[in-house]
């Protein structure tokens, strides 16, 4: 089945911009019959999958006892950090950076209290 661009983007659920500015000028195959385009669907899906899903990738988080530094933009590892809460369900572990010396800090969920 073709679909114009805005029918397309109402089917996946993202703004039609997204189709002229993004997928488009990343090799989207359309066909271009005056001045409409028309994409093909079962097309779309296949250049979808082998485009757009390749490129996300999985993050992997930092160790327990590193934080990021902005300043240096780089993991540090924090050395002698003090515990701050912020409120009943984050603390952050604050520490300095051991390169440039600005804070660094990290939020966590709290840990409960457990009372007997």
């Amino acid at each position: 089945m073709l679909y114009k661009p805005s029918e397309l983007a109402e089917e996946i659920g993202i703004h039609v911009d997204t189709v002229y500015r993004s997928y488009i000028p990343a090799g989207l195959p359309c066909i271009h019959r005056q001045q409409d385009i028309w994409i093909h669907g079962p097309t779309f899906v296949a250049w979808a999958q082998g485009t757009i899903t390749k490129h996300k990738k999985k993050r992997a988080g930092l160790p327990e006892d590193h934080a990021w530094c902005m300043k240096c933009n780089q993991p540090v590892l924090m050395t002698e950090p003090r515990i701050c809460y912020t409120n009943q369900y984050i603390q952050i572990k604050q520490a300095v950076c051991s390169h440039c010396g600005t804070t660094i800090n990290r939020a966590e969920a709290r840990q409960r209290e457990v009372t007997v």
